[in-house]
């Protein structure tokens, strides 16, 4: 058996506030990333992972985003 291991990055824009994602290719700090939704410019600033959100003051600790 095999098995393989897929990366999914999700995205947040800064403008319209929509969530967007984006599989296997890993965002760079100070890339620039379009919204498909309105075509704002965001800047990416931090890249959250799994391992670093465990480890305190991330998206695992805090209320999701209201609606």
């Amino acid at each position: 058996m095999k098995v393989s291991l897929e990366f999914l990055y999700h995205f947040h824009c800064d403008r319209c506030r929509k969530w967007w994602s984006r599989a296997d290719i890993e965002p760079q700090i100070g890339e620039q990333v379009y919204c498909p939704y309105c075509g704002h410019i965001n800047k990416v600033e931090s890249v959250q992972t799994f391992r670093n959100a465990a480890r305190g003051g991330s998206c695992l600790s805090q209320r999701p985003d209201e609606i």
